[in-house]
């Protein structure tokens, strides 16, 4: 008999060291976050970045005149971090650059969008629950609960590429094949042991 085993999960990193807010349920919403942008005194405008493929918004973030401008030299996303206040080449450190398609601006000419094509399968900084970086920052949903509070639930975006955990029967299969195929008789029967207890 196949015995069910959970999903191996990877702790979530938090950037800032931030868990809560960036794995948690409660919303926490940053209503200052114009008036800490405004405070750096940077002249910016508000950037959506799309997949071009799938449509889905990755990242909403800044972009000043030497951030476009890098979007159109290096042909890659660049923004301007506001909060280290120096221009940000998206996957410059993670390697999860987002090559640029194209660059729409509003009629008021106050914001943009860069189209691009993901390199890698993720765009944002956290990592899903198997430790993929996740395909876009817009990863949970909003909703209202019973008592009229707002809550937070993860809603993951299906990344086909992504790995994903082997299914519980082939982990089973493989601890004993390993156990066997170390030439211990005695790990494998341990092994076979431990998963008739779990089931």
């Amino acid at each position: 008999h196949a015995i069910s085993l959970p999903a191996p999960l990877v702790p979530r990193e938090a950037m800032g060291g931030n868990r809560e807010l960036e794995e948690g349920a409660g919303l926490q919403l940053d209503w200052t976050k114009l008036d800490k942008v405004a405070s750096k005194h940077c002249d910016v405008v508000p950037v959506v970045v799309q997949d071009s493929r799938s449509g889905a918004v990755l990242i909403c973030a800044y972009a000043n005149e030497a951030a476009l401008e890098a979007t159109f030299k290096q042909r890659v996303a660049c923004l301007w971090s506001t909060s280290r206040n120096e221009l940000w080449v998206k996957g410059a450190t993670s390697g999860d650059t987002l090559d640029l398609d194209d660059v729409f601006i509003n009629c008021e000419q106050n914001s943009l969008v860069y189209k691009v094509t993901p390199r890698r399968k993720g765009a944002c900084h956290t990592k899903d629950q198997y430790g993929n970086t996740r395909v876009s920052c817009y990863y949970r949903r909003v909703a209202p609960t019973a008592s009229g509070s707002l809550q937070l639930s993860h809603a993951e975006p299906v990344c086909p590429e992504c790995p994903v955990p082997p299914a519980p029967e082939t982990v089973n299969r493989a601890a004993l094949l390993i156990a066997f195929a170390a030439g211990s008789v005695s790990a494998a029967l341990l092994t076979a042991a431990v998963l008739r207890q779990r089931r």
